[in-house]
């Protein structure tokens, strides 16, 4: 079983990975992405890494040395704290497919997620206004969440999880 064949939340965190290296390669060609997956062990055909890049909204542009490479379009790759719509229906359905374990330790929450996915997540958590965030941090599976207290933390986890388990029971 290849990585493009199995779960959604494989999927997404492959996008995740491909979204990273979209904004730190000069990616040319789906040849190039796909070897550059391939050298962190993720194997994905050209007809999915194909639909991954759709799915991002990835285009190609001309780069400052005239050649074509992959950018994420504005939405993507915007300013990460600005609300947009339907931005809690998009954390609901990626909660289902990321959330590996959240926690609340004090004021802050810890989310878990599968390798190469905290950074995806924590964007969607940024645009997520109606939760109370105060800021975030992403390593490579781990996302470092700020509330004011000890209760929104705990109130955040538990909304979160709650989102995954509503989707995986549905």
């Amino acid at each position: 079983m290849t990585s493009s064949t199995r779960s959604p939340r494989t999927a997404t965190a492959r996008r995740a990975r491909i979204a990273a290296l979209i904004a730190t390669h000069a990616v040319g060609s789906q040849e190039e992405l796909g070897q550059l997956l391939a050298d962190e062990g993720i194997n994905v055909t050209q007809a999915t890494l194909s639909r991954d890049l759709v799915a991002i909204g990835a285009t190609k542009e001309a780069g400052d040395d005239g050649h074509q490479h992959y950018a994420l379009n504005e939405v993507a790759a915007g300013d990460t704290s600005i609300p947009s719509a339907g931005a809690e229906a998009n954390l609901a359905r990626i909660s289902n497919e990321l959330i590996v374990r959240a926690e609340a330790a004090g004021n802050i929450a810890v989310v878990h997620t599968p390798p190469g996915a905290a950074q995806f997540f924590a964007g969607h958590l940024d645009r997520s206004a109606a939760l109370g965030i105060v800021g975030s941090v992403a390593g490579d599976d781990t996302v470092i969440v700020v509330m004011q207290t000890p209760q929104s933390a705990l109130a955040l986890c538990t909304t979160l999880l709650r989102m995954a388990d509503q989707r995986r029971t549905s």
